[in-house]
């Protein structure tokens, strides 16, 4: 089922997804990112910023059924306490601007993610550009 972006409102929420950061996410990250700094090897007990950036955009990216020819042009994130590794964590996405110039459809979102206690551990914005 095709997304209808032009029938997004701001404060709408688009992306509601949990997760469960464990050690096996953890290394997956890490591999991919190419951290050999050891700093989040198993058992050491926190995760990565960036992991926990990356889950909520995952999320987005698959409820948003990104279309080819979008922009990512803009992300702001702001990480407002450690994570440890097993958390769980509660990625929610909101529309925060719709607006369309000329042919392209310009989204603003904000991602809130809290962890399992209910304390937000990151806050951010992104900014997408889509073909009309």
């Amino acid at each position: 089922m095709a997304v209808d972006y032009a029938s997004f409102e701001p404060d709408q929420t688009i992306s509601d997804r949990s997760y469960t950061l464990d050690d096996a996410a953890v290394a997956l990250y890490v591999e991919a990112v190419g951290d050999e700094s050891g700093l989040y090897d198993a058992g050491v007990g926190l995760t990565p910023p960036m992991a926990v950036a990356a889950l909520g955009l995952r999320g987005i990216v698959e409820d948003l059924q990104i279309p080819g020819g979008t922009l990512h042009t803009s992300q702001e994130l702001e990480f407002l306490a450690a994570v440890e590794v097993g958390a769980k964590l509660r990625c929610e996405a909101d529309v925060l601007q719709n607006s369309v110039r000329g042919d392209r459809r310009f989204l603003v979102i904000g991602l809130t993610i809290n962890d399992g206690e209910g304390r937000q551990v990151l806050a951010g914005k992104s900014t997408l550009v889509l073909p009309t």
